[in-house]
């Protein structure tokens, strides 16, 4: 994901999709994180905030997490500025 409307929108659609699957508790859990909670994790990453949304299904834990990252973005191997090293390593060739 690239932006924290991405990541909170990938979060919900998973919890939508698994939600029919879970017993009442976690249901009524998901279901207030997808109806209202979610708002609050978005504003939490914009200002660069970690979100994380734990539901508990039985004995098992069910964690979905986003957190902000920066980045430096790769360069291409065309750049007449790549570092020597770059020579040393070819592109995979896709097998026929």
């Amino acid at each position: 994901m690239e932006t924290a409307p991405q990541a909170v929108r990938w979060i919900r659609v998973a919890v939508r999709t698994l939600s029919p699957a879970l017993n009442s508790e976690a249901y009524e859990e998901a279901w207030q994180w997808l109806s209202e909670d979610h708002h609050d994790a978005l504003q939490a990453l914009v200002q660069g905030e970690p979100v994380t949304l734990t539901l508990q299904q039985g004995a098992t834990t069910i964690q979905w997490t986003a957190r902000p990252v920066q980045f430096l973005k790769l360069t291409t191997r065309q750049g007449v500025n790549s570092p020597a090293c770059t020579q040393e390593y070819t592109e995979p060739r896709p097998t026929a």
